[in-house]
């Protein structure tokens, strides 16, 4: 709801409590804001409320009588709205913005109608994904830390929800388009949480980016072959004849499909939507079962519910599709440790460090492995090293060590001598 229709319902009970000319003897003791709010903004954000019998006013208020109908000040009655709008109001005010679009999609005689609406979706998306982009980059909390464009892409995603509101179809010349319209609510509540999150999960920004990247790639090899199939209706030559240029249409609009839900499930993932984010993944997987990042989706989505041994099994499957995945070890070494398998996880996370020696998450995680297995001096090392990549729990945990080590005596060592030999007398 928006700020100034909360301002003006909020107004409009005020003043209608002015017209009833309702006074209270006074109240007992003190009302909290909070309590106050409770009752106060559900009214001001519906004024029809007042119309219920006067008494009803003596429960929500905590009167204990109504003495009689006075003139009010009209004093007293901008102080009531003066508190309302500045304490209640605030509670009200939905931190989200509402951007809509529309995405269009002209089909040709490659084209059915349910992949032509997945194409004008994913456009719409596309578009809403820009907008919303553009009104986070302007935030306080987004110029504050700094990010980058594909950082505030990844976060945009992140606090993005997409509700389709229409879909039409119409003619285009000689072709069938269809038009999508949605909705995309950006909710902009503990931003700043989200952001830290995200400046942690380096794997997660370069996932996004790698699926624009690709997304945008395909669209620009689907544009080409539409217009190569154009051609060829025209009669000019073409590369490729009728039946592979199907194949390769089919191929395309799969992949594009797939990645489109391997994007929203990680959106999910981002909200704490674990189940909706487990049906993405699935869905992503069923149009293309080699997607292996879509297995290291479900895997992190299975160890956050807590079922580890689920996890295992998604995170095999996609490092069977790719052994180098630098992410599906880290994810494989995590999930061993839950499991309480520390000696595996240690393999994995040193696998993990020589794809990736950038990382200081990877360091940090191989830092709590090393004190689990007892090998403080290791994990100080692994915590340092991790600090000084610019990971700040890293630095609480170095810190915490090098504090044991002093505080632990040290013990004298303790020199054996061996006893010598009584000297012979002859």
């Amino acid at each position: 709801m928006k700020p100034m229709r909360v301002f003006c319902n909020t107004f409009s009970f005020v003043q209608s409590l002015f017209k009833l000319k309702v006074q209270s003897s006074k109240l007992k003791g003190h009302l909290s804001t909070g309590v106050a709010c409770s009752f106060l903004l559900p009214l001001s954000l519906q004024p029809s409320a007042l119309n219920r019998p006067l008494p009803r006013l003596k429960s929500l208020f905590f009167l204990n009588k109504i003495d009689r109908l006075k003139k009010v000040s009209t004093a007293k009655v901008f102080m009531g709205l003066f508190l309302v709008v500045t304490f209640c109001c605030p509670l009200a005010f939905a931190e989200s913005e509402v951007v809509t679009c529309e995405g269009k999609y002209v089909m040709g005689d490659l084209d059915n109608k349910k992949d032509a609406r997945a194409l004008a979706l994913i456009e719409a998306k596309r578009l809403a994904l820009e907008k919303a982009g553009t009104y986070l980059q302007s935030s306080t909390e987004v110029k504050n830390y700094q990010l980058t464009k594909d950082e505030i892409n990844s976060l945009t995603s992140g606090v993005m929800s997409v509700e389709v509101l229409e879909e039409a179809w119409e003619m285009s010349g000689e072709n069938l388009m269809v038009t999508v319209l949605i909705r995309a609510t950006v909710d902009t509540l503990n931003l700043e949480e989200r952001i830290s999150a995200l400046k942690d999960d380096e794997e997660s920004v370069e996932e996004f980016k790698n699926i624009q990247v690709q997304l945008a790639s395909l669209q620009e090899e689907l544009n080409q072959l539409k217009a190569e199939r154009k051609d060829g209706v025209s009669g000019k030559q073409m590369q490729f004849p009728k039946r592979e240029l199907k194949e390769k249409y089919v191929a395309l609009t799969t992949t594009m499909t797939a990645l489109d839900h391997l994007k929203s499930a990680g959106a999910d993932m981002a909200k704490g939507r674990l189940e909706e984010a487990l049906e993405g993944y699935n869905q992503a997987l069923s149009a293309n079962p080699e997607l292996f990042q879509a297995y290291i989706g479900q895997a992190v989505a299975f160890n956050r519910m807590g079922k580890p041994s689920e996890a295992l099994k998604k995170i095999d499957r996609a490092l069977e599709i790719a052994p180098d995945s630098v992410r599906a070890h880290g994810v494989k070494s995590l999930t061993l440790a839950k499991l309480g398998k520390y000696g595996l996880a240690l393999r994995s996370i040193n696998k993990a460090i020589e794809l990736n020696p950038l990382n200081p998450r990877f360091f940090f995680g191989r830092g709590e492995i090393n004190l689990k297995l007892q090998r403080r001096r290791l994990a100080f090392k692994d915590f340092e090293h991790s600090c000084k990549m610019g990971n700040r729990q890293a630095c609480d945990r170095a810190k915490a060590l090098a504090q044991r080590f002093k505080q632990k005596p040290r013990q004298r060592s303790i020199h054996y001598k061996r006893p010598q030999k009584p000297k012979s007398r002859y």
